[in-house]
């Protein structure tokens, strides 16, 4: 497993050569003396016509002061295109399409779980959507589910995909995860911080959550990733060609490999990677 060295920063700088090419990484796990931490990237791409778009990788849930920080940063595009399956920020309470928004409603049920359970804060509550700059760029339900029938995706299909992905990163790092897991998920329930430890441990897992993503959308890729992030490109063609020249895209960091790749079919160039701090993990004294 890669582990990273913290910057002195909160906030750490790489910038690239323009002509740079490998994939990008848009989550780290970061080891220290005194404390850990998850971090995501912001990672900047221009155009040979100098628009600048800025991918933000997003953890759902997060320490306050991440969302915190990604609202003032979110003041100085012209727009953030946003991921939320379903209506847009600003027309999911309404009535005539509340219905719409339940078929999902597990999936924040769940985050909700694992927030309460980390002593962390969601992103729903922890980011201003209702922002003049922000755009709606996911598809809606009907779109969602017509796309999942047409290409024969469900929950047991991506359950399975997943779990290959999972055995095969597994495999190349020379691990057993399911053993080693269960020793100290049973080590962290002793002891007295026990959600900090516990979040330690998941931080370590994301390390390999874009492999496994990676892993996931070959063969066709998925309507959960790879698809969507068509729709928030074609979002994001249809703000340039409004005159737009500084965007951000604001996804959950497992998409940003595949929107990385389809950016670079586009011609643009990353020019700089910045790091967050999503979850500060300290040390027990």
């Amino acid at each position: 497993m890669k582990r990273f060295l913290l910057l002195p920063a909160t906030l750490a700088f790489a910038v690239l050569s323009a002509g740079a090419a490998e994939p990008t990484k848009f989550i780290r796990f970061v080891e220290e003396e005194k404390s850990d931490c998850l971090q995501t990237a912001v990672v900047t791409y221009e155009s040979p016509k100098k628009v600048k778009v800025d991918l933000v990788g997003a953890i759902h849930i997060a320490d306050k002061a991440y969302f915190d920080a990604l609202n003032v940063r979110f003041k100085g595009y012209e727009a953030v295109l946003y991921e939320l399956v379903g209506p847009s920020f600003e027309e999911r309470n309404k009535p005539e399409v509340k219905k719409e928004a339940e078929k999902l409603q597990w999936v924040g049920q769940l985050q909700s779980m694992m927030r309460d359970a980390l002593k962390l804060n969601g992103q729903l509550e922890g980011i201003d959507y209702t922002a003049k700059n922000f755009v709606h760029a996911d598809m809606d339900m009907s779109q969602f589910t017509k796309t999942q029938t047409q290409k024969q995706e469900s929950f047991l299909s991506l359950y399975l995909k997943a779990a290959q992905a999972q055995k095969d990163v597994n495999e190349k790092r020379g691990v057993n995860s399911d053993a080693a897991g269960m020793v100290m998920l049973l080590k962290i329930l002793t002891l007295k911080d026990s959600s900090t430890e516990l979040k330690r441990m998941i931080a370590q897992e994301f390390d390999s959550v874009e492999d496994i993503m990676a892993g996931m959308e070959t063969g066709g890729g998925t309507v959960l990733v790879g698809e969507r992030n068509k729709v928030a490109l074609q979002v994001m063609d249809k703000e340039i060609a409004a005159g737009k020249k500084r965007l951000a895209i604001f996804y959950g960091a497992a998409h940003l490999g595949d929107m990385e790749e389809r950016l670079f079919k586009q011609g643009f160039k990353r020019t700089k990677v910045e790091w967050l701090t999503a979850w500060d993990l300290p040390h027990a004294k």
